[in-house]
C-alpha cells in the first residue's frame, strides 16, 4: 500500500467516529429562546452520601506535577487486564506523539459562551476532588434528558479546573463521565483540544475509553506508547501494532501481533485476529483470519471499535453488552449499519446527546428511501408536509402515539419539530396536551405555550394535563393551589405523581404561602441529609457546575424511583444558580415522564 493509501485509510478511520448526516450541536437540543412512593426510596446516590462529606483521598504526588491526583475508580480495562499507573512519568518518550507544546490547559473546553457553554467560572469555587469523587461514581446515563443535558453542556463548557486537581486529571473526569452518558462526539472533543504533551496517566486511560468508543482506532495513535507504558491493559500493545501498521511499519506490526499471538495468557487469540484485520487493511495482505463472534462471549469497547472501523459487522444481540450510553456512541458511528443506527437514534435523542432537530433529520437521512407512507419516515413525511392539515394532525397523532413504556418520551421528542410547525387551532385541542409535552421535551417553550389558549378549553383531563406542563414548563398559566387540587382531581393522579409535580413548582418558587401548606405536608415533607445539605450549599455559592453534577446524582435510575424531594432541591438549585429554562424544562419532564 502507497504511503498516500495509508493516509486516506488513516482519516477514513478517524471519519467512522461521527458518523454520516448527523451534524449538529454536541450537547442535545439547545434551550429555546426559542408509580407510587415508598417509605424508603431506594437510594440513588453515589458513596460520597452514606457517610458524612469529606474530600477524597489523594496519591502521592507524581515526579514533576504540582497538583495531587485523584484517587477514584478508574475507567474499566479498555479490553482485559488490569489498569495501572506509572510511578515514574520521565519514560514518557513515545515516537508516535506529536512535539511538546507547554500549552497551559488550566481553563478549557470546546463549547463558549456564544455556543451555549455555562462559562469559565463554571466549576470555580468547588473542591474538584469532591466532584470527581461524585462524577466517577454517577450511574451514568443518568434518568433526565433535560438533567443530561445541563450536565454535558457543563462539562464542555470552556471554564477553569476547580481547585486541588491537576488540570489534565480534570479532563479526564468530564471526558470519562460524558462518554458514560452516551455523549462520545463531545468527550472526543473534549479529549483532542488538550495537546498529548499534558496528559496525565488518568487522560491517557480515560482517552483510550473515548477513542474506542467513538470507534476512532487512529485516535489511539497519537497516545498508544505511553499508554502502553503506563498500563498493563493488552490493548495498548494492540494498539501499538495497529498504528505501526497504519503509519507503514508492516514488519513491526507483523513481529508485535506475532508476539502477542503467542502470548494466550494475556490475549484472547479473538481480539489478535481483530487487530491483525487493521494491519490486513493497512498493507499486511494475508495475515487476518475471519472473525467469528461465536468466540467472543462479550463486547467489549476494543472488539466494538476496531470491527465497526474495519467493515465488519456486530451481532445486533452483542451491542446490548455495551450498556444504555451506546445509543449515543452508535448513532455517531457510521460503521453501525443503518438500521441498527436509526432504532438507535430515538433513545439517544432521550439521553439527551441528540436534539430534537437532529433526530428528525436521523430518521431522514437513514430511513429507506423507498419508505411507505405508513412508516416511521413516512408519517415524518406527512406530518411536515402532507397534502392537507388534517393529514398533518393525523400524521403527528400516530407519532405521538407510537412510543409505549419507555419509548414513549423518545416518540414526543420524535414528533416535536413536526409540532412546532402545526398551526394552533381548535381542530388539534384534543392532543394539545401532547403537543405541549413533545414541545417542551425538545427545549420549545415559547411554541408550547401558544398551545394554551387551545387546550384551556379542551376536555378537562387534557386541559388538565396542559397545564401541569405550562405551569412547570413556562410560567405562563394561572397558577395556585386551586388550580392544582383541580389537576388533581381530573387527572386522577397517583400520590406520586402529585408530589412530582409539587416538588417542580416548589422548587421554582410556584408553590408557597399558606395556600399551598396542607398540599406540601401531605405530599412534600421536608427532608434533610448530607446530598440535600450538599446542593443547597453549592445552591447558595452560586457553584453552578458543582450543583448540576450533585443534580446528575439524585436523578439516577428511572423516574419512578427518583424521590420527589430529590427534584425538588434539584429544580431549586438549577433555578438559583441561574439555569432557570434547564430548570423548568427538568421540571416538565418530571410531569411527563414521571
Amino acid at each position: 500500500m502507497t504511503p498516500s493509501h495509508r493516509a486516506q485509510l488513516f482519516l477514513g478511520m478517524a471519519a467512522l467516529a461521527v458518523g454520516a448526516g448527523l451534524a449538529g450541536p454536541v450537547t442535545g437540543q439547545p434551550a429555546a429562546p426559542a408509580d407510587t412512593p415508598t417509605a424508603a426510596p431506594k437510594s440513588l446516590l453515589p458513596d460520597e452520601f452514606d457517610v458524612p462529606a469529606r474530600p477524597a483521598p489523594v496519591a502521592p504526588l507524581l515526579p514533576g506535577t504540582d497538583a495531587p491526583t485523584v484517587v477514584a475508580p478508574p475507567p474499566p480495562p479498555l479490553l482485559t487486564g488490569p489498569v495501572a499507573d506509572a510511578s515514574d512519568t520521565t519514560a514518557l518518550t513515545d515516537p508516535m506523539a506529536p512535539p511538546a507544546t507547554g500549552r497551559d490547559i488550566t481553563v478549557i473546553g470546546p463549547l463558549t459562551t456564544a455556543a451555549g457553554g455555562y462559562g469559565v467560572g463554571t466549576f470555580v469555587g468547588s473542591r474538584g476532588r469532591f466532584l470527581a469523587g461524585l462524577a466517577n461514581r454517577i450511574d451514568a446515563p443518568i434518568g433526565s434528558r433535560w438533567a443530561a443535558i445541563a450536565l454535558n453542556r457543563a462539562l464542555l463548557s470552556e471554564s477553569a479546573a476547580p481547585s486541588d486537581i491537576r488540570p489534565a486529571d480534570w479532563v479526564a473526569v468530564r471526558a470519562w463521565l460524558l462518554t458514560r452518558m452516551g455523549e462520545v462526539e463531545g468527550a472526543k472533543r473534549l479529549v483532542d483540544s488538550v495537546p498529548v504533551d499534558r496528559y496525565s496517566p488518568a487522560l491517557y486511560r480515560v482517552a483510550g475509553q473515548v477513542a474506542l468508543a467513538a470507534g476512532d482506532i487512529s485516535g489511539l495513535c497519537p497516545i498508544a506508547g505511553n499508554g502502553q507504558l503506563l498500563s498493563r491493559d493488552v490493548m495498548w500493545d494492540l494498539a501499538v501494532g495497529m498504528c505501526a501498521a497504519l503509519q507503514g511499519d508492516d514488519i513491526t506490526a507483523a513481529r508485535l501481533f506475532d508476539a502477542l499471538a503467542e502470548d494466550e495468557k494475556r490475549v484472547e487469540p479473538f481480539d489478535v485476529r481483530l487487530g491483525e484485520r487493521v494491519a490486513t487493511i493497512a498493507g499486511g495482505a494475508g495475515r487476518a483470519a475471519n472473525i467469528d463472534w461465536a468466540e467472543a462471549p462479550r463486547l467489549t469497547p476494543f472488539r466494538y471499535a476496531v470491527a465497526t472501523a474495519t467493515g465488519i459487522s456486530v451481532p445486533a444481540n452483542k451491542l446490548a453488552g455495551l450498556g444504555r450510553a451506546r445509543f449515543g456512541w452508535l448513532v455517531r458511528n457510521a460503521g453501525i449499519g443503518a438500521e441498527t443506527r436509526l432504532e438507535s437514534l430515538g433513545q439517544a435523542a432521550v439521553l439527551g446527546t441528540m436534539s430534537a432537530t437532529e433526530l428528525v433529520s436521523g430518521v431522514a437521512a437513514l430511513a429507506p428511501a423507498d419508505a411507505p407512507g405508513d412508516s416511521r419516515a413516512g408519517r415524518l413525511r406527512t406530518a411536515f408536509a402532507g397534502g392537507s392539515l388534517g393529514n398533518r394532525r393525523d400524521a403527528l397523532a400516530a407519532i405521538m402515539a407510537s412510543g409505549d413504556g419507555s419509548t414513549r418520551y423518545a416518540a414526543l421528542l420524535e414528533a416535536a419539530t413536526a409540532a412546532a410547525r402545526l398551526p394552533v387551532t381548535a381542530d388539534s385541542a384534543d392532543a394539545s396536551a401532547d403537543i405541549i409535552a413533545a414541545l417542551l421535551g425538545a427545549g420549545d417553550t415559547r411554541a408550547a405555550l401558544r398551545w394554551w389558549p387551545i387546550a384551556d378549553k379542551a376536555a378537562a383531563p387534557v386541559r388538565a394535563r396542559a397545564w401541569a406542563l405550562l405551569a412547570t414548563g413556562t410560567g405562563g398559566v394561572p397558577i395556585d393551589a386551586d388550580a392544582f387540587e383541580s389537576w388533581r382531581s381530573d387527572t386522577s393522579a397517583t400520590d406520586h405523581q402529585a408530589a412530582m409535580l409539587l416538588a417542580g413548582l416548589a422548587g421554582l418558587g410556584l408553590a408557597s404561602g399558606a395556600d399551598w401548606e396542607d398540599a406540601r405536608g401531605e405530599l412534600l415533607p421536608a427532608t434533610a441529609n448530607s446530598w440535600t445539605r450538599a446542593i443547597d450549599a453549592a445552591a447558595a455559592g452560586r457553584r453552578a457546575g458543582e450543583a448540576i453534577i450533585l443534580s446528575a446524582t439524585g436523578l439516577q435510575g428511572a423516574w419512578k424511583d427518583v424521590p420527589p424531594q430529590h427534584l425538588y432541591h434539584v429544580v431549586a438549585a438549577l433555578n438559583r444558580v441561574g439555569r432557570p429554562l434547564e430548570a423548568r424544562l427538568v421540571a416538565a419532564e418530571a410531569v411527563t415522564r414521571s
